[in-house]
């Protein structure tokens, strides 16, 4: 009687750690995604803005 175990069934294991893995990949992209669209809103804003400006100075010129 042996308390040995044979770990030969590698396969469960590293499947875990994979869905582990990509489980906190998901969430890490996920996260990133909100400050990038709100900051290229932004720079949308403020592209908008430099736009317009430019198109009045165009216009009264």
């Amino acid at each position: 009687m042996s308390t040995f175990t044979d770990n030969t069934g590698t396969s469960n294991g590293t499947s875990i750690w994979k869905i582990v893995a990509i489980v906190i990949a998901i969430l890490v992209v996920v996260s990133l995604i909100g400050p990038i669209v709100k900051a290229v809103f932004w720079l949308g804003l403020l592209a908008l803005a430099g736009v317009g400006v430019y198109t009045l100075f165009k216009a009264k010129s």
